[in-house]
């Protein structure tokens, strides 16, 4: 009789402990898109207009992509099952339906919390408009990473989505003999669905 106690007092011992441990949230996802402003369509080149049309390339770098809570940081990846980010190349002149197309950079899991910046390396290689095809650089001494201070969530099962909208063509400036990028981007919205 004393064993058969000292055994159902022992498994409901067992059975009522806590390691002290909550369960972890799920994450939510990252999406950060990327889409031309539509009112940027024409670039002037050696005093003459050129539009863009459905042969225009106007290629951008990306990598590093981060969100930030303060300064704790987690990675953004191109895709869901991606382990690494090797950068990518994006043509921002690419249309859709007539208009600039949306274009997905990072898709990633992250931690449930309140961010307040997103980063991420950005760089510009090439402007195919028109018979040019002209090499675009950054400034020297430019940072290839940009900064967006922007405070946004990440809520359990739920995906925030931040649009960018760049300038591309205005980003091109002629400074001496070279083409050079300035990055005119900032957010457009953050969606939560």
């Amino acid at each position: 009789m004393v064993k058969r106690f000292l055994l159902l007092f022992v498994i409901s011992l067992a059975l009522s402990c806590s390691t002290g441990v909550e369960r972890s949230k799920d994450p939510g996802i990252v999406k950060v898109v990327i889409q031309s402003d539509p009112s940027d369509t024409t670039i002037v080149i050696l005093g003459q207009t050129y539009t863009v049309d459905t042969s225009s390339v106007f290629n951008i770098q990306v990598a590093q992509g981060k969100v930030y809570i303060d300064s704790f940081y987690s990675d953004l990846l191109p895709e869901l099952d991606d382990f690494i980010d090797n950068g990518h190349n994006y043509n921002v002149l690419e249309q859709e339906n007539g208009t600039y197309k949306k274009i997905k950079l990072f898709e990633t899991y992250a931690p449930v919390d309140n961010f307040t910046k997103l980063q991420f390396a950005l760089n510009a290689t090439v402007l195919k408009i028109g018979e040019f095809q002209i090499p675009v650089q950054l400034p020297e001494d430019e940072s290839l990473l940009v900064d967006f201070e922007q405070s946004f969530s990440v809520k359990e099962n739920m995906t925030t989505e931040i649009l960018l909208q760049i300038e591309p063509l205005r980003s091109i400036v002629r400074y001496k003999d070279s083409y050079l990028f300035l990055r005119k981007i900032t957010v457009k919205n953050i969606t939560y669905y």
